[in-house]
């Protein structure tokens, strides 16, 4: 819970802190600064505002003199109403600036710190194994083809291709490929399901070696004299490039004797085993653990190249959440992938189990997605209030006060019924996940 309170915390006090500085920049005077909502706990009153923490920690507001529609504009010239329009725009859209700040801050500094990720995530998409019977079979794809898009979104590397299938989740689409030079159009019905709690299946994957893990006492890996920490070189003569591949191989030689090659204390050293059928599952089994071994970079950036990543990722998360939304919107998506607050607590604790280094990365992305979701053009978040400006600009006059009223029932009663559905979504998750 504490993790989830302050990953909460820090993305509100950061985009509130956006609209604060812009309306105390221009003269707004602000009465309440709140990190949450309900009762007030504790808080200090400064130059006029009360900065205070409330019992409920889900969210935050700054409050401005003149900005609710609880009787007519005074005049005062404190006043949020009394400031042009183009500085009520500007105050408008700092939250979610900060927002994408805070997010390339979270990451440059992360990466300043440690920078670590597996080589093949900024390499070409270029296939090393594809499963028999998958979807990337079943599409006509072959070990070798570099996928060069999937559904009309370019995929340059490996991040690319895996942030865009787990976005293709459940549909059919369109692959373009290169195969030794000539490109070539497909398309793949990617496996997965429409809550997004598991990892799409394409059976495609990059080529990597594989490391042995723990052997089952008894077990014929265990009998043959294979050790935890060998490193899978082939299996009768044919290179081992992924642990789908050994897996198939086991899985296909139907108990006769296979000659498999490792790479141990830099020498080269061969074995001879038969797998036992699993008369539960009824698959053949060595008895031994796998794990994909992928050479990593593991070192902290300059300050330069930690802020060019940043931006980079950061766009790359951008990307990611405005193909969900456009997804969700054309019903390519299933709004049961829509997660509320007890998603976000569950995503915070996962990640904080990992360590900090995985927690920051997950509140980069939460930046980024409430910086997007505020600038969306619905009444009472940041957007509407940008769009009702924006009108009223080119009118040259303001929405009478009626509509503005009726506007903001309206979306009110929208956020609403979204929140509703997010908490459905949540508590479904929660009583049928396994």
């Amino acid at each position: 819970m504490v993790n989830f309170i302050v990953v909460l915390s820090v993305l509100v006090l950061f985009h509130e802190l956006g609209h604060y500085v812009a309306a105390r920049y221009f003269g707004v005077t602000v009465e309440s600064f709140s990190i949450g909502f309900g009762p007030r706990i504790l808080g200090i009153r400064k130059n006029g505002t009360d900065f205070k923490v409330c019992l409920l920690p889900f969210g935050g507001y700054v409050k401005m003199a003149g900005s609710t529609m609880v009787g007519p504009p005074t005049g005062d010239p404190g006043e949020l109403t009394s400031k042009p329009r183009w500085q009520r725009l500007v105050i408008a859209s700092m939250g979610p600036i900060f927002n994408f700040i805070l997010a390339v801050g979270l990451l440059a500094g992360l990466y300043m710190y440690s920078f670590e990720q597996p080589v093949f995530l900024d390499e070409e998409a270029r296939l090393g194994y594809v499963r028999p019977g998958s979807p990337a079979a079943t599409a006509g794809l072959q070990p070798g083809d570099v996928i060069r898009s999937l559904d009309a979104a370019s995929t340059a590397t490996w991040k690319d291709l895996t942030l865009n299938a787990a976005i293709a989740a459940r549909r059919e689409v369109e692959v373009v490929y290169d195969r030794n030079g000539v490109l070539k159009k497909t398309r793949i019905l990617i496996e997965g399901d429409d809550q997004m709690r598991e990892p799409v299946d394409t059976g495609w994957s990059p080529a990597h070696r594989v490391r042995l893990g723990s052997t089952v006492a008894g077990s014929p890996a265990a009998q043959a004299g294979l050790r935890s920490g060998d490193m899978l070189a082939s299996v009768d003569g044919v290179e081992v490039v992924a642990v789908e591949q050994f897996i198939q191989m086991v899985a296909g030689s139907e108990g006769r004797r296979l000659e498999i090659s490792i790479d141990r204390d830099g020498e080269r050293k061969m074995f001879s085993a038969r797998a036992n059928l699993d008369e539960a599952s009824g698959n053949w089994r060595l008895g031994v653990m796998l794990g994909p071994q992928y050479e990593s970079v593991n070192e902290p950036l300059a300050a330069g190249q930690a802020l060019e990543r940043s931006m980079n990722d950061n766009y790359g998360y951008a990307g990611l959440i405005l193909q969900t939304l456009k997804n969700l919107f054309l019903g390519n998506l299933s709004l049961k992938t829509l997660e509320g607050p007890v998603g976000i607590y569950r995503h915070t604790q996962d990640a904080a189990a990992y360590g900090l280094g995985s927690l920051i990365q997950l509140m980069a992305l939460i930046s980024v997605n409430l910086g997007i979701i505020n600038l969306m053009p619905i009444p009472v978040l940041d957007g509407g209030h940008i769009v009702l400006l924006t009108v009223e600009s080119l009118l040259q006059r303001d929405v009478s006060e009626a509509m503005r009223n009726r506007i903001t029932q309206a979306g009110m009663v929208f956020i609403l019924l979204l929140f509703g559905m997010v908490m459905y979504n949540d508590v479904m998750r929660q009583i049928f996940s396994p």
